[in-house]
């Protein structure tokens, strides 16, 4: 067994402690400088060993999972790079992926940073969008997934595949095998055929990595507008592996689970390559992750069956967890849990931890910081409700920014203020350029656009998005108060505050909830409730909306930016309609990206729409969002 010594136990349990750890520099630590010297490292610690189990259904267990050891991976992320080099693909060349969390992502993953540039990108989304980001990283080979009961990305590809004409060749990898041999003249190559004939044991290209080399391009995980790519280098991709393993402490004998996507960078890096650098075992839960319907209601028995001890969780999958019963299942190998990708309420941290009989360690980070940046501390003291520690050498500040200069003064300790971040793991800038207007302070600190502060003790607390902020009447209202306050409600299973537009104060709060199937509330009761519990007068939501679910994310968060176009359509419909217009056909609100949320009103032509039109104007006059009236012929 193959050890490394960059690999080692520390005690990170406070910011005295990491500070003093920081007393050696960075580069005397030895790390590699490449992802691809980092997953070597990891595959010779015990090659036979199990690296990867993945499972096509939540039921699954090791007599019918599917195996993979770490000979095999290393063997198919150096055949898998020199199939890409093979098709042309050199150090600046990109490798767009189109692909769920299956065990061929891996490969690719892997492969594809070490032949090139890898661009993981989100499957899911309109191909339009697609079409966009794989055009504008300039990929020439796109990967594909075979496909399988739940995802057939062929139709999307063939659809977009017109408009990329920089594409050279399409591999079709893992699940089912292509049926066509060729997409609007692009060849298609079936990975499963082609692949033996390639060298398993080096880079046949000859490729010397260097740590500054592009080793990915994530796009961000914004829920409005298109995505922006994010370039990340492989030493910063080797930081934030490294970082994370040595934050939580993980070993060779851990057997962690993860059903975040690959194309975020948490899901890769953090749920998948910190497992595999340390020689751990890697559970891969479904295609469609926590989507699949056996995945959330088998998930006490797969920690059983597996002897999981850390799973990465997010909290809309935590919700769910705490009404499912624990029943016979052993969980006893569960040592650790984290969640992140978006805020979690304390009350649920508290319940998970009641129910569960281990805490949760919440975390933080982005794209732009490659992965995860803080979080509470495995053996120290973990403030439910904060993010948690700065990983050692980053440093994360709560500012007050001059708007007008872009010079920033930095808070007292608990005083609230912009979210900046730096250090060997934050980016370098979006590969748009024209995007990268404020995006740095002082040409080193990342605005992360996130609310929040720094305690007496260097823990950060995250208290919103900037762009989250209701603001009723210029008075600036955080929406967590809102849903803290809800969350203590024994029926509310889930709840999200957003601001609806209004004619007086510009907008006021409002609260999607969803509610438990037997509750017997109504809005007026949650309108009570919320007056006798949310602390602030002002930020008690005017408005309720009782919904089955909430509209998510691919990467669970809430979707917020859905919820506001929703609540626009609601407030402008319920104004037209009070004027008693006989011709009005419908109204509709749409979300425009980066342009903000515009309102359509359309009316049948006929006598007297002028005076109608005219009522509606005055109506909304005082409203902030825009709007259009048309009318149907």
């Amino acid at each position: 067994m193959q050890l490394n010594t960059y690999w080692s136990e520390a005690d990170l349990s406070s910011r005295e402690k990491i500070r003093t750890f920081e007393e050696v520099p960075l580069n005397e630590r030895g790390l590699p400088e490449t992802t691809y010297q980092m997953l070597h490292d990891g595959c010779t610690i015990d090659p036979d060993k199990v690296a990867i189990w993945y499972m096509h259904t939540g039921c699954d267990t090791p007599e019918n999972a599917e195996a993979t050891t770490y000979r095999q991976l290393w063997r198919r992320v150096n055949q898998t790079a020199n199939l890409l080099s093979s098709l042309g693909i050199g150090k600046t060349d990109v490798v767009s992926l189109l692909m769920p969390t299956v065990t061929e992502s891996q490969f690719v993953l892997w492969g594809g940073q070490a032949a090139g540039i890898i661009n993981p990108v989100n499957w899911m989304l309109d191909s339009n969008i697609l079409t966009h980001m794989i055009g504008s990283s300039e990929a020439r080979v796109l990967a594909v997934y075979g496909g399988d009961e739940h995802i057939d990305l062929w139709p999307k590809v063939s659809e977009m595949i017109r408009s990329l004409p920089k594409i050279k060749a399409v591999v079709s990898i893992g699940g089912r095998r292509p049926h066509m041999r060729e997409l609007s003249g692009v060849p298609v190559i079936d990975y499963e055929a082609v692949i033996e004939q390639f060298p398993d044991d080096h880079l046949a290209s000859g490729r010397q990595i260097a740590g500054s080399d592009v080793a990915a391009l994530f796009h961000t995980g914004g829920t409005t507008g298109t995505p922006k790519l994010a370039p990340q280098t492989h030493s910063a991709e080797v930081f934030s592996t490294w970082a994370y393993g040595m934050v939580y402490g993980t070993k060779a004998e851990d057997v962690r689970s993860t059903g975040l996507p690959v194309f975020h960078v948490g899901g890769a890096l953090a749920g998948c390559l910190h497992t595999l650098v340390r020689g751990a075992t890697l559970i891969l839960m479904t295609s469609i992750g926590w989507r699949h319907p056996t995945a959330v209601s088998n998930f006490w028995n797969t920690v059983e069956a597996f002897r999981i001890s850390a799973a990465a969780l997010v909290p809309t999958i935590i919700n769910q967890l705490l009404r499912l019963p624990i029943g016979g299942a052993d969980i006893s190998s569960l040592r650790v849990a984290s969640t992140g990708t978006a805020p979690l309420s304390v009350h649920v941290a508290e319940s998970f931890k009641s129910k569960v009989g281990i805490p949760l360690l919440e975390t933080y980070g982005m794209t732009e910081s490659t992965s995860v940046t803080t979080s509470n501390p495995r053996f120290g003291v973990r403030k439910t409700g904060s993010a948690g520690l700065p990983f050692p050498y980053q440093n994360i500040k709560a500012v007050h920014i001059d708007a007008r200069t872009g010079s920033f003064t930095e808070c007292a300790p608990n005083e609230a203020g912009n979210i900046v971040i730096e250090g060997p793991a934050v980016f370098g800038g979006y590969l748009d350029q024209a995007a990268n207007n404020k995006v740095f302070l002082s040409a080193k600190w990342l605005d992360t656009g996130d609310l929040g502060y720094i305690d007496e003790d260097g823990y950060l607390w995250i208290t919103g998005r900037a762009k989250d902020l209701i603001i009723r009447g210029g008075h600036n209202i955080d929406p967590r108060m809102i849903e803290e306050a809800f969350f203590k409600h024994p029926d509310v299973i889930d709840v999200a505050a957003i601001g609806v537009p209004d004619a007086y104060a510009g907008e006021v709060p409002g609260a999607y909830v969803v509610m438990k199937e037997d509750a017997r509330v109504d809005a007026e009761d949650l309108l009570q409730f919320g007056a006798k519990t949310i602390p602030e007068r002002a930020a008690v939501p005017k408005h309720y909306f009782l919904v089955k679910e909430l509209p998510k994310t691919p990467l669970g968060k809430i979707n917020k930016a859905a919820l506001r176009v929703d609540a626009t359509q609601r407030e402008y419909l319920r104004v037209v309609q009070s004027l008693g217009i006989a011709s009005l056909e419908k109204v509709e609100a749409v979300d425009q990206g980066s342009a903000g949320v515009r309102c359509r009103i359309l009316l049948r032509s006929g006598p007297g729409h002028e005076s109608e039109t005219t009522a509606i104007r005055q109506a909304l006059g005082a409203f902030t969002i825009p709007y259009d009236i048309s009318f149907l012929q």
